[in-house]
């Protein structure tokens, strides 16, 4: 590590040596190698005294052994919600020092076994791992910055904002976080807390290519499905192939059980009917004339393209998820049998 250090300095100084040369070169070497040759016993005696030292032990994470009475795979993700930091020492800050990346491994998967416990449970375990970090404000920010990361950031494969919720929740309660900091989460809770699945979606006002204006709540099938799109976009056209590609989706169309709206939310008129195309035939289209969602924000669109999925009554089901959790929870309601599997 001091060699490493040691050679770039010693290029940073030939690079100086070099602009030099063309004005004294004589007197510039001179006082270049005795430079150098400062660093260099410099960097020797730095490396023979670290070579005294014992190497620093490796950081590991202290996992937890599941009794053997919890055999199933509900009952153990349950228990680990409550007990999987059980032999984490929170006052320990080498944690989430030279051991960083062990810790965030952790946490990675602690957030990892979520889906398979009811939400409740999740949200208890989360609750309970975030008054533990409590104990040092070190180990508060990273843990609450890296469930951040793997929950609230729209790139994550983890992400989910109703696992991110209690942890916003719980930061506004936290005896570690000033009125100051607590100005953002409260924020994120203000948007994340819009159009929840379980409960009722704004109705969204929006006009169609015949000019006829029309509502989400004038649809009246089992289930509408709102893609949120932007013209002249490929990944929006990716997720519509994805969407029409579903078997289930499909039969349910079919069955007219189910509505698809494409929608913009925007309010460029022409441009929008130049890319109708890009999105599938079958479906209805409509962009947001009054710019209700833009200036209101009745609906956080924080990534473009974003799924809902509403049932008749405009309960929201699903948001911002992947077609293929729509086409899997569209097969449970044509196969009833299956609907126990499915969150």
């Amino acid at each position: 590590m001091l060699l490493d250090s040691f050679f770039g300095y010693l290029a940073a100084l030939n690079l100086y040596f070099s602009y030099l040369c063309s004005k004294k070169m004589n007197e510039t070497m001179k006082s270049v190698n005795r430079t150098i040759a400062a660093a260099i016993a410099i960097a020797l005696v730095l490396t023979g005294c670290s070579q005294g030292r014992k190497p620093a032990a490796i950081i590991t994470f202290p996992s937890v052994t599941v009794p053997t009475i919890y055999s199933d795979p509900q009952p153990r993700a349950e228990y680990l919600a409550m007990h999987y930091w059980d032999r984490f020492n929170f006052s320990d800050t080498a944690y989430v020092g030279s051991g960083a990346l062990a810790t965030e491994q952790a946490i990675v998967d602690y957030i990892s076994i979520f889906p398979y416990m009811p939400y409740n449970k999740a949200y208890e375990g989360i609750n309970n791992t975030l008054s533990l970090a409590e104990r040092h404000p070190a180990m508060y920010a990273f843990f609450t910055t890296m469930m951040e990361k793997y929950l609230f950031d729209v790139n994550s494969q983890l992400h989910n904002d109703e696992y991110y919720i209690p942890v916003l929740e719980h930061q506004l309660s936290s005896v570690v976080l000033d009125d100051y900091h607590k100005i953002r989460p409260q924020t994120l809770i203000n948007e994340l807390g819009k159009n929840r699945p379980g409960t009722m979606g704004a109705d969204i006002h929006f006009a169609m290519t015949t000019g006829r204006k029309a509502a989400l709540s004038d649809f009246k099938t089992d289930f509408t499905l709102v893609m949120f799109h932007n013209l002249d976009c490929g990944n929006c056209r990716e997720m519509a192939a994805t969407i029409e590609a579903g078997a289930s989706i499909k039969e349910m169309q079919r069955r007219n059980r189910l509505t698809i709206i494409a929608l913009y939310p925007g309010d460029d008129l022409e441009n929008w009917r130049k890319h109708i195309n890009d999105m599938p035939s079958s479906w209805i289209h409509g962009y947001d004339y009054g710019r209700e969602i833009g200036d209101s924000l009745t609906y956080a669109l924080r990534i473009i393209p974003t799924v809902y999925l509403f049932d008749k009554q405009r309960t929201v089901i699903m948001r911002d998820v992947q077609p293929a959790y729509v086409d899997y929870y569209m097969n449970s309601i044509l196969n009833p049998e299956l609907q126990s599997g499915v969150r």
